[in-house]
């Protein structure tokens, strides 16, 4: 049987502090993880590092990572183009490997437990990991964010599953074992806000209906350091929907409003079921995942 590995791909609140990334990042890379990618933006306000490795090592890296962001992250003095709760974001798992979803579930559940006893970070369970009855989608737990969860009782309105207290600088964090996602940015070439914001809520008007968009998020954001609109697009569904089927969609459907695409970025990492798909639609071809490697 395969070793147990885990993918997690953490979300901080920092885009504009390269020291504070770096020493956020050796925090967890100290854990003897397997480093996959690491980048940041100023305009997001945000940074979004990969990393694998057994149970052991992924957790001791998350405590790390999570003790190094309470220290350097101050929410009350932030302000970015992103939606976020906590300086610590979101910590997605994913299984790789060797390791059930089931048992992945139990150990985000113990992740989050010892997440929040030791840095008095409350912790919300989100999609495989949510509990009965409670919100699972990161949209509906990050709502109004940090400034919303400020303004409430924690202990009777919008209730942690570990924690009662928002800490006062580094708010709450959001956990839990999720299907591989993609997370994948379009610039525009124009610097008009609203027809990023109209493109993203197409795509979230199309999406149920549209097999090009299922399980498409997407959001209009301004870059005021590259003067550009942005689409920030999560695909959830990657077994339905590619990359390259989807750029091409908002190609179209910008071209209607008179604006183009300068270029797409890719945030975090691809598995290879999805990197075969997107070079498929590209090249009309039959790439299988098997024949990527590296």
């Amino acid at each position: 049987m395969n070793r147990p590995q885990i993918l997690t791909i953490p979300n901080l609140s920092e885009g504009r502090d390269a020291t504070a990334i770096q020493v956020m990042a050796d925090a967890a890379r100290a854990q003897g993880v397997r480093w996959h990618h690491l980048s940041w933006d100023p305009d997001h306000h945000r940074a979004v590092m990969a990393f694998s490795g057994s149970p052991a090592q992924v957790k001791r890296a998350i405590l790390a990572l999570g003790e190094a962001a309470v220290q350097s992250i101050d929410l009350r003095a932030h302000q970015g183009a992103h939606p976020r709760i906590g300086a610590l974001d979101v910590v997605p798992f994913v299984p790789l490997s060797g390791i059930s979803r089931e048992e992945a579930v139990q150990f985000s559940l113990n992740v989050a437990r010892s997440f929040a006893r030791r840095l008095r970070v409350p912790v919300y369970l989100y999609e495989h990991s949510a509990q009965a009855g409670k919100p699972k989608d990161l949209p509906t737990l990050r709502k109004g964010g940090f400034e919303a969860l400020q303004a409430v009782d924690l202990r009777k309105e919008r209730v942690p599953d570990f924690g009662r207290h928002l800490h006062p600088s580094a708010g709450a964090t959001v956990m839990g074992v999720r299907n591989p996602l993609i997370a994948f940015n379009v610039n525009l070439d124009t610097p008009d806000l609203a027809i990023a914001q109209t493109l993203a809520k197409q795509i979230r008007q199309a999406r149920d209906h549209d097999p090009r968009l299922t399980g498409v998020r997407a959001l209009g954001l301004w870059l005021p350091s590259r003067q550009i609109a942005q689409v920030s697009l999560n695909l959830t569904r990657p077994d339905c929907t590619d990359l390259v089927t989807v750029t091409n969609y908002l190609r179209e459907a910008a071209a209607a409003l008179g604006a183009g695409i300068r270029e797409t970025e890719l945030i975090g990492v691809i598995l290879n079921d999805s990197a075969a798909a997107a070079l498929n639609a590209s090249l009309q071809s039959a790439i299988h995942p098997e024949q990527i490697v590296g």
